[in-house]
C-alpha cells in the first residue's frame, strides 16, 4: 500500500513491500493520482523545511535492565512524567495526524513495558509503521511471532568473540545471538545495530562474518556519541581521525564481499564524503547528514522533543508539535545551519548533503553546537594546517627579528 504526503516541492510517498520512501515532484504526484495541493500554490519547488519529520525515534520508555556502559539514552529507571498507555497513544495520534511515516521505538528496552505489543498495534492502527531496536533480552519464539508488527527489528551487537562486550555486559551477545536466531526462524525481516568505537572498530569484518552465517542481509554501524552515558568515556571510546578515514571504504569493501548492505547513520555521513563520491548519487539516493529537526525527530519517554536522540530537548512537548512545527522558527538553528555554515563546510562540496556533521559532538567537544564536527577528516585536517601555518608564520617573524650578531 503506498502512503503519501503533500510538500511544496511535491510530496513524500513510501511503501513498505518494497520498502522505500522517495521524495517525488509535483507531475509525479499528479500521476499516482494524488490529486492537487495547497502547498503548490507557492512557485518554490525547492527542497527545504519539511511540513513534518518523516521519521521519529520514540524512546517509549526509559527502563532498562541491561546496563549498558554506552547508552545515548541513560537508560535504566524510568523518565519522570513517563506517558502511559492512553498518553503514548495521544502521542502517536499526534504523529499520524501530521502524517509522519516511521516511528523508530527504543528506550531504554521497549519489552520492559507491560503495554509495548498494545503501543505497536496501535501505531500501525493510524497508519504508523513501527520499526525496532532491541537488546533481544527474554525473546521467545511466541513473542517473535507478535514481532511481526514491526516494520524492521534490529537487534543491538557491536561486534563478535572479543568485541562482544567492549561496551555492552557481560552475557549480552548470548543473549542477542539467541534473539536473532529466533527472530529469523519467525520471518522477521531482521538486521543487526552496531555501535562503532575505537575499540570495537577492528572487529568489524568479523561482525560481517557472523552476520553472514545468520543469512542477515542489512547491518546499520552507528556511531559513539557523547550522549548519556557516552559523555563520561567519549575521549576514550570514540573513533580516531584514522579509523574515521578509513570506514567507508571499509565498509564498501566488506559489503560486496559478503552482499550485506552497509548502513550508515547521519553521523558518519562525514566520513563518506571524505572520498569525495559524486555529490548528484549521494543526492539521488537520498543521503543525508544531519537533518535534526527537519527529517528526524527525537521523543522522550515523557513526550519532551528535541531535534535528534542525541541532542538536548527543545522543552517542547510531542502534543504541542503541530504548533511548533507551524511556528516560523522551529528548530531554526538547526535547519538553517548551512547558511551560516563557517569554514571548512562552507567551501566543502557536501555542505548542503552533510550539513556540519554531528552537531551533538560539536557542542560535546566545543562547547557550540553551530561549528562543524570536530571529528570530521575534513575539519580534523583543516584543523591541521591552519595550526601549522600559523607556526611557520611564527618561524618566519622569530627569523626576522633575530639580533644580527
Amino acid at each position: 500500500m503506498l502512503k503519501y504526503r503533500f510538500e511544496n516541492f511535491g510530496g513524500i510517498v513510501a511503501s513498505e513491500d518494497p520498502p522505500f520512501l522517495a521524495f517525488v515532484d509535483r507531475d509525479y504526484m499528479r500521476e499516482l493520482g494524488c490529486g492537487e495541493s495547497p502547498l503548490w500554490a507557492n512557485a518554490d519547488t525547492s527542497i527545504g523545511r519539511l511540513s513534518a519529520p518523516t521519521e521519529v525515534h520514540f524512546a517509549v520508555t526509559n527502563t532498562c535492565s541491561a546496563g549498558c556502559a554506552h547508552c545515548y539514552m541513560d537508560g535504566g529507571r524510568p523518565d519522570e512524567g513517563e506517558l502511559d498507555t492512553a498518553a503514548l497513544k495521544r502521542a502517536l495520534d499526534v504523529l499520524a495526524d501530521l502524517k509522519v511515516f516511521h516511528v523508530a521505538m527504543g528506550g531504554g528496552e521497549l519489552f520492559e513495558r507491560p503495554d509495548w505489543l498494545e503501543i505497536a498495534e496501535y501505531a500501525r492502527s493510524v497508519g504508523l509503521v513501527p520499526n525496532l531496536t532491541t537488546s533481544g533480552r527474554g525473546f521467545t519464539p511466541e513473542i517473535a511471532q507478535k514481532l511481526k508488527i514491526f516494520g524492521q527489528v534490529n537487534v543491538s551487537v557491536d561486534g563478535v568473540g572479543a568485541y562482544a562486550e567492549v561496551f555492552r555486559g557481560q552475557g549480552m551477545f548470548v543473549i542477542a545471538d539467541r534473539a536473532l536466531d529466533i527472530l529469523i526462524q519467525a520471518g522477521v525481516s531482521t538486521g543487526i545495530n552496531c555501535v562503532i568505537g575505537r575499540r570495537n572498530f577492528e572487529g568489524i569484518p568479523q561482525l560481517f562474518e557472523y552476520a553472514r552465517t545468520k543469512r542477515l542481509k542489512e547491518i546499520e554501524f552507528l556511531r559513539f556519541k557523547p550522549s548519556g552515558r557516552g559523555k563520561t568515556t567519549y575521549f576514550k571510546e570514540c573513533t580516531t581521525y584514522e579509523q574515521n578515514r578509513t570506514l567507508a571504504p571499509l565498509l564498501a569493501r566488506l559489503s560486496a564481499q559478503y552482499q550485506i548492505t552497509a548502513k550508515i547513520d547521519c553521523s558518519f555521513v562525514p566520513m563518506l564524503c571524505y572520498h569525495k563520491p559524486p555529490v548528484d548519487t549521494l543526492e539521488a539516493i537520498a543521503t543525508y547528514g544531519c537533518e535534526a529537526g527537519n527529517v528526524l525527530l527525537g521523543i522522550r519517554s515523557n513526550g519532551r522533543v528535541s531535534g535528534c536522540s542525541f541532542l538536548e530537548c527543545s522543552g517542547g512537548s510531542v502534543f504541542d508539535l503541530p504548533q511548533i512545527l507551524g511556528e516560523e522558527g522551529a528548530f531554526q538553528t538547526l535547519t538553517t545551519w548551512t547558511e551560516r555554515a563557517p569554514e571548512p563546510c562552507r567551501s566543502c562540496a557536501y555542505l548542503n548533503i552533510c550539513k556540519g556533521g554531528c552537531h551533538g559532538v560539536a557542542e560535546f567537544l566545543t562547547g557550540d553546537p553551530d561549528q562543524p564536527d570536530p571529528d570530521c577528516p575534513f575539519v580534523v585536517e583543516y584543523q591541521r594546517d591552519k595550526e601549522l601555518q600559523i607556526v611557520q608564520r611564527s618561524q618566519i617573524l622569530l627569523r626576522t627579528i633575530e639580533p644580527v650578531s
